[in-house]
């Protein structure tokens, strides 16, 4: 491919609201994960959220599933700390709260685009775009 400059895309972090949909069924949802199965990833905040409103053992097995095929990204304390610092910033202005600020400095220390339908829930990001309408 001499000549050719090929774009590596970036890791996908996928928040809360997305894998709802797709553990729903949500067409738009599982188009999206199959089309970025390669970039996806989750904060292990996701996976906490995620787990919390499991209702039985069927939904359980599903997200243990999803969740071991996806690579998740645990909470360090460098994005513990930005984390704490996001908040600080932007809870006066658009109440952000822990959960959204250590999945958002989750994205900016590693250089990861995130996947959000919940775009206000994240004003450090400008420009950013959900990855399909409901």
């Amino acid at each position: 491919m001499e000549g050719q400059i090929i774009k590596m895309k970036k890791k996908m972090i996928v928040d809360t609201d997305v894998v709802i949909d797709f553990l729903r069924g949500e067409k738009k949802a599982v188009s999206y994960f199959k089309s970025m199965s390669e970039f996806i990833c989750f904060s292990s905040i996701t996976v906490a959220e995620i787990y919390s409103g499991t209702k039985n053992q069927k939904e359980e097995d599903d997200i243990d599933r999803l969740f071991s095929i996806f690579p998740q990204v645990s909470v360090t304390n460098e994005v513990a700390r930005l984390a704490g610092k996001l908040v600080n910033h932007y809870r006066p202005s658009h109440g952000i709260e822990i959960p959204d600020a250590i999945i958002a400095a989750t994205c900016m220390i590693l250089e990861a685009n995130l996947s959000t339908l919940n775009v206000k829930h994240y004003p450090m990001f400008d420009g950013l775009k959900p990855p399909y309408k409901k």
